[in-house]
């Protein structure tokens, strides 16, 4: 079918006039990507077709949901829905610009530029009176002969957002809520951890939006972006699951920005790789820079001070090992010293646990990584492989989970216990002790990652 020339389309946003306008024109073809519970819907724009982002237009395969499907399956897909690649195609969903622009986000990455969302999406089109019609069966008309011709670095995985999160030139933008991405929320799906990649800059995508689910003048959405990426112009996407990280995507096109990628499995996919590291809390992001520090309040009781500036030494560790792989990660600094950023890792796991879950718990808790025969294991042991890493994070976070558990639950901080080196220790020591670990050894860590590949001010 050949596009008309009233359907060509203006932008990546369309109005409701406009579509009105040419509903039903030759060559234009129109999506409904709603999902969750606003897909099934008892009523439609007249003529849309179902862009099923829960079904063909998913890799069930994949751990992450609404992960891309191969080249091969998208391109099946879109033809059975009867799209040509001389068509035109208006996506909308029924939150207003949500799901659609995911669909609008995988037709580029599938090399079809010629897709535009619906501003405002059904909401929009039934507040202007415009008519709706019945849900029916799934797409029955003819096949369409659309070719898929996939494009590199639209949509990315996790080593490539590592190593954005370590690049000075990029950043990465979390459209997750502030509760999500601080860790204060669970995540929806069961059993994932929260928080966010140390790093990364929260950009809440409704924050990109005005009343009824409409976008933001383009003015206002480059300033919404420049206050948080200042001139860094590689931008790269993230949220839960790859779906809203494409309304920020949509939001920096209409802002002028060009260099962009979506993150396709997202946080799920980052928070289920154990060598990934997270941070949670009341997180701040300073302009123009890659770093993630508390940026609470400087006033409080004592155990809000002593355990935010704790949190804060644990996330600079976690900062200084983001974005590399294990090699790297196991490199020794200067022979013969054992030192490096995995045995630091590894070391201040065992030192974690040892206060917290020892000494002052009581537990029966040998140290993981070193012994009483080798005192230096924890450094010696630090051997590069991918299992190695992810044993090493998993111990340290469920050692940092613990400590966090026991320093909430204690009455006070006068709680004491027996330690065999020091005599009687306070929890309130402990915690100095801790900051005093951490800075010592985050000290350490600033000069094995600048060595390793010139990173520094994390």
């Amino acid at each position: 079918m050949t596009l008309s020339r009233s359907a060509a389309l203006p932008g990546p946003l369309v109005g409701a006039d406009w579509l009105a306008a040419r509903l039903g024109d030759p060559g234009l073809v129109v999506f409904d990507a709603s999902i969750g519970t606003h897909r099934g819907a008892d009523r439609r724009i007249p003529g849309a077709r179902p862009f099923d982002l829960d079904g063909a237009l998913s890799d069930h395969d994949a751990p992450a949901p609404h992960t891309m499907p191969s080249a091969a399956a998208f391109e099946e897909a879109i033809r059975a829905l009867g799209v040509d690649d001389t068509d035109a195609v208006v996506v909308y969903d029924g939150a207003g610009i949500y799901s659609s622009a995911r669909a609008w986000w995988m037709l580029q990455a599938m090399g079809f530029d010629r897709v535009a969302v619906l501003d405002g999406g059904l909401p929009a089109w039934t507040a202007a009176g415009l008519p709706v019609e019945a849900c029916g069966p799934a797409y029955e008309g003819p096949r369409g002969s659309f070719t898929a011709r996939p494009r590199t670095g639209l949509l990315v995985d996790a080593d490539a957002v590592g190593a954005a999160l370590a690049d000075p030139a990029a950043v990465v933008l979390d459209a997750r809520t502030r509760e999500r991405f601080t860790g204060t929320a669970p995540e929806p799906r069961a059993g994932l951890r929260g928080g966010h990649m140390p790093g990364a800059v929260n950009l809440p995508f409704g924050d990109l939006q005005r009343g009824g689910g409409l976008m933001r003048p383009a003015g206002e959405l480059r300033e919404a972006f420049a206050a948080l990426t200042g001139d860094r112009e590689r931008l790269y996407f993230s949220c839960g699951s790859g779906v809203t990280a494409c309304v920020l995507a949509l939001g920096a096109t209409l802002a002028g920005y060009s260099s962009l990628a979506v993150y396709d499995g997202s946080w799920t996919d980052w928070a289920m790789r154990p060598e990934r590291p997270a941070v949670t809390g009341r997180r701040g992001q300073l302009f123009g820079a890659s770093e993630d520090r508390f940026t609470g309040p400087a006033t409080g009781d004592e155990r809000f001070l002593l355990t935010d500036v704790l949190a804060a030494q644990r996330a600079t560790l976690e900062l200084k090992c983001a974005g590399l792989e294990a090699e790297p990660l196991a490199r020794r600094s200067v022979e013969p010293s054992t030192l490096s950023l995995l045995g630091l890792v590894r070391h201040l796991a065992d030192v974690e646990r040892r206060w917290f879950r020892l000494v002052l718990a009581g537990q029966e808790a040998p140290a993981l990584f070193s012994s009483e025969a080798d005192p230096d294991g924890d450094f010696d042991g630090a051997a590069s492989g991918p299992g190695a890493v992810a044993a090493a994070w998993e111990a340290w976070r469920e050692e940092v989970a613990f400590a966090e558990s026991f320093t909430a639950a204690a009455p006070d901080l006068d709680v004491e216990a027996e330690d065999e080196w020091r005599g009687k220790v306070s929890l309130r020591w402990v915690l100095i002790h801790m900051i005093e670990e951490y800075a010592r050894h985050n000290g350490h860590a600033d000069l094995l990652r600048e060595r390793i590949d010139g990173a520094i001010g994390v």
